[in-house]
């Protein structure tokens, strides 16, 4: 029985190993987020620092959708980066605002990064300062 799992899994790890694309219900795991890539527009990133330029872990990134009133919140990562994937094309960037905080701090600059190309990632930084 033993050898027979061990078998089995020798044969996933070969299948992956391989480099042969996944396929579920006729069609690859990518052809999903390639249609998704698509139909969006520039995706959002940035990096949450500090005073002296170090990045700040798990600050809370808002993202408020104006025209929509809608919003959004998700964290940084351990050195103060977020990347937020494009939203629906028919989301014009304009309409998209970022602010950042945490506990602790207050916002002493939120710059967004101007573009001219409608598919450039739109780079959108802040700074926090110790209260």
């Amino acid at each position: 029985m033993l050898r027979r799992a061990s078998a089995s899994v020798l044969a996933i790890v070969a299948v992956l190993a391989s480099g042969l694309s996944a396929r579920a219900g006729g069609g690859s795991f990518t052809t999903d987020d390639e249609q998704d890539m698509l139909n969006s527009g520039p995706p959002f990133f940035g990096y949450v620092r500090d005073t002296n330029g170090d990045g700040i872990g798990d600050a809370k990134i808002t993202v408020t959708m104006k025209n929509l009133n809608s919003s959004m919140v998700l964290r940084t990562d351990t050195q103060g980066h977020y990347f937020i994937r494009g939203f629906d094309k028919s989301i014009n960037p304009a309409d998209i605002e970022i602010a950042c905080s945490k506990d602790g701090y207050k916002v002493t600059a939120n710059a967004r990064k101007p573009t001219t190309d409608p598919t450039t990632p739109i780079e959108v930084d802040c700074i926090l300062a110790k209260n």
